[in-house]
């Protein structure tokens, strides 16, 4: 499932301006609605065992999809009822695919293609807006992603606006340098927020020069630097092709209404080869490493990091989820309460752990005061062993599926939602992963969870954000 680690809410995040539509639950409501699922969802239990989850979080049924001529993928997830339309676009090209030096080009070329019309009357983000609409982009080290949410009825003005986005071609030198002003001040902005460069620093020492993972999605700001126009162009040409991009539809429309939109803005593009991927296949440090870096906060961030399971590891990954909530959700918590146990030794912890096309990051987290990095870091060891050698008892993991699954429901409770979680498995392997996730979470067996308990076991790379004056 896609968690929320830092990159994957920076992708999701406000770059620009955007108009929020009033259907959206606030986020107070949005916790209150998740807390009734947790609840509700306690009739899946009976006796420590969990029953077949509930078919409606996008049920496959509700779901076609089609490979048009060109070789462009259409999702469609039809919502009788939906008063708005979500639709996205997803490259399948991210920051892994930046050519070697040139890190941040396919950010830096998401945020131009974004902005390219800015200046013009026909400006496809006013034509959303108008009508009260959001329109965005992110990018992330597997893909890129395009996506606007419009009122019901607005399905050929939602996907002729994405159109004209995605498949601008004006790389102006005023608009690549205002552009690029824009991403070298977030990525300023991501250096100072402890938990974004906990992660970051986790990805360049766990995956080193071996893989492109390694290398920020922003770019350095050397690699930024050197990115111009022509260098675009020539990212924009290779993998922005029909048979390298999905487009998903969530809401009130019929999968032939979707057809004809998208056959209609994106038929006539033509395919291409898409470059050849030759990434190293990472595996786990030879030798314990620690990386430490000072910095002013208050307090330190620690984080055991370690290579986990890629997209096509099913019940790796489901089990993956599993254990990172029984270490860090709430009510269960185990390393919470194991750090709580020793005289309150963490401020906050939690798990970092995106699915990806490639062996993904599980990182495991936790802040606390300068003076007991030591006990954060022997407690993480700890408790990672026992889970590795001690069977998970039945209601605990039953209450640890009750939580993911509520997560899940909710997490894919609006259209939006919905176009976000297709769009993302679509991108890296197919979309029907989102509607078999709920069914792997059910019948993952503690075995399971003890296997890939003793794959994280092993000693980790260890990442350590401190106050410049402890010593």
């Amino acid at each position: 499932m896609p968690r929320r680690t830092p990159e994957f809410m920076a992708a999701q995040r406000a770059q620009h301006r955007r108009t929020i539509l009033s259907t959206d639950p606030t986020p107070a409501l949005r916790r209150a609605r998740a807390w009734l699922a947790t609840v509700l969802l306690g009739c899946v239990c009976l006796s420590g065992q969990v029953r077949e989850a509930p078919a409606a979080v996008l049920d496959p049924r509700a779901i076609r999809s089609e490979t048009l001529g060109n070789g462009l993928r259409l999702v469609v997830a039809s919502d009788p009822g939906a008063t708005v339309i979500a639709i996205e676009v997803v490259v399948k090209a991210g920051g892994a695919d930046d050519p070697p030096g040139q890190s941040g080009t396919a950010h830096l070329l998401e945020h131009v293609l974004w902005a390219c019309r800015g200046d013009e009357a026909d400006d496809p983000r006013l034509r959303v807006e108008q009508v009260g609409g959001i329109v965005d982009a992110g990018t992330l080290r597997d893909y890129t992603r395009f996506y606007v949410t419009v009122p019901g009825g607005f399905l050929g003005l939602g996907v002729q606006a994405l159109a004209d986005i995605v498949l601008g071609r004006r790389f102006g030198e005023a608009l690549v340098e205002r552009q690029r002003q824009i991403v070298l001040h977030e990525s300023a902005g991501r250096a100072e927020d402890p938990r974004s460069l906990l992660n970051a620093l986790a990805f360049a020492e766990l995956y080193g020069t071996e893989h492109p993972y390694a290398a920020p999605i922003n770019g350095t700001e050397a690699d930024v630097y050197t990115i111009g126009p022509a260098r675009l162009a020539l990212f924009h040409e290779s993998w922005y092709v029909p048979n390298n991009m999905s487009v998903v539809v969530c809401g009130d429309v019929s999968f032939d209404e979707a057809r004809e939109a998208i056959a209609r803005a994106f038929g006539d593009l033509l395919p291409a080869a898409v470059p050849p991927r030759a990434w190293a296949i990472p595996s786990r440090p030879a030798l314990p490493r620690e990386r430490v870096v000072e910095m002013p906060v208050e307090r330190a961030y620690v984080m055991a990091a370690f290579v986990g399971p890629d997209v096509s590891e099913h019940a790796q990954v489901s089990a993956s989820d599993l254990l990172a909530t029984l270490l860090t959700h709430g009510p269960l918590s185990r390393l919470g309460d194991r750090l709580k146990e020793a005289s309150d030794t963490a401020l906050d912890v939690g798990v970092d752990f995106l699915t990806q096309r490639d062996r993904a990051l599980f990182g495991v987290w936790a802040i606390c005061s300068p003076e007991r990095i030591e006990d954060v870091k022997h407690t993480i060891r700890a408790e990672m062993q026992r889970l590795a050698q001690e069977p998970v008892p039945a209601a605990e993991l039953a209450s640890a599926k009750r939580l993911l699954a509520a997560g899940y429901v909710f997490a894919n409770e609006t259209p939006s939602d919905r176009a976000t979680t297709l769009g993302f498995y679509e991108a890296i392997d197919t979309y029907r992963i989102a509607s078999y996730y709920l069914s792997w979470v059910t019948y993952a067996r503690t075995d399971a969870v003890m296997g890939v308990a003793r794959w994280y076991s092993a000693e980790p790379v260890w990442i350590i954000l401190r106050p410049e004056e402890a010593r």
